[in-house]
C-alpha cells in the first residue's frame, strides 16, 4: 500500500506553492526596479564627473592666463605635475576629460 498524504499536507502545500509564485513574481518586479535605478544612477554619475572635469578644466584654463604663469609654476601651485597641467590646460571646459 502506498503511503496515505492528509487534505491538510495538500493544502498546506498549495498555499504554501501559491505564495512561493507570488514571492517569485514580485522579487522578478523589484529586480527589474533596481535594475532601472543602477542605470539612473550610472548615467548621473557619469553626467557629475563630466561636469566636474569641466570645472577644474576652466579653473586650470583661468590660473593659466595669469600673466607671467608658467606650466611649471601652476603644477606646483596645483599639487601636480606639470604633464597633468598641460593636458587639463588643453582640455575644452565644454567637453569630458580623461
Amino acid at each position: 500500500m502506498g503511503t496515505r498524504i492528509s487534505n491538510d499536507f495538500l493544502a498546506a502545500s498549495a498555499a504554501a506553492a501559491n505564495d512561493l509564485a507570488t514571492a517569485q513574481l514580485r522579487r522578478a518586479v523589484l529586480e527589474a526596479k533596481a535594475d532601472e535605478q543602477l542605470v539612473q544612477a550610472q548615467q548621473r554619475h557619469s553626467f557629475d564627473l563630466t561636469e566636474a572635469q569641466r570645472v577644474e578644466a576652466g579653473a586650470w584654463k583661468q590660473l593659466m592666463a595669469v600673466p607671467g604663469m608658467t606650466v611649471a609654476t601652476a603644477a606646483q601651485i596645483g599639487g601636480t605635475t606639470a604633464i597633468k597641467v598641460s593636458r587639463w590646460s588643453k582640455t575644452n571646459p565644454s567637453t569630458k576629460c580623461n
